[in-house]
């Protein structure tokens, strides 16, 4: 009888070695699980990272390529529209964005749209009188994936000898 206690209870604790086993493996199953949806998570995350730094490294290149052609004179300052009277940010309708510009190096491509924000004249009394006449340029860049987007404005006068 001492035999037959003896094999029943080795039977029973192989069972539980069994259940216990399943049980750890079904912990590390769910750990490991949990360990990549948190890797895809941070790949993602840093994907959109730098997605957001190319698009506005795209909408600083707009700006930038806007001032060199006004530097170049290939930009017709007198021809720049007003800047619209009504607050930011504007419409298209209100003021448009010129043609997208692709930049391949940064998968993406910006618009930039310019106007004239108005003019000041010199303090009264100086011997010499200069007009300034204020321009703004907005650039917006945007990638060719998930549509990452910046817009970056900046200001920028000539001085006219009156």
């Amino acid at each position: 009888m001492n035999a037959q206690l003896a094999g029943s209870q080795h039977r029973q604790q192989r069972g539980a070695a069994l259940i216990v086993g399943l049980v750890m493996l079904m912990v590390l199953t769910v750990l490991a699980i949990s360990a990549m949806r948190t890797a895809t998570l941070d790949l993602v995350m840093a994907g959109n990272a730098q997605l957001r730094e190319n698009a506005f490294q795209l909408a600083d290149s707009g700006i930038r390529a806007t001032l060199r052609r006004v530097e170049a004179n290939a930009i017709n300052l007198d021809l720049v529209p007003p800047c619209p009277a009504s607050p930011r940010p504007w419409s298209a309708a209100a003021l448009p964005w010129q043609a997208a510009v692709p930049v391949p190096a940064l998968r993406g491509r910006y618009e930039v749209r310019l106007c004239a924000a108005g003019r000041t004249q010199d303090a009264v009394g100086s011997s010499v009188g200069f007009t300034q006449l204020h321009y703004r340029i907005e650039s917006r860049g945007r990638t060719d994936q998930r549509n990452a987007e910046a817009i970056h404005a900046q200001g920028f006068y000539r001085e006219y000898e009156e």
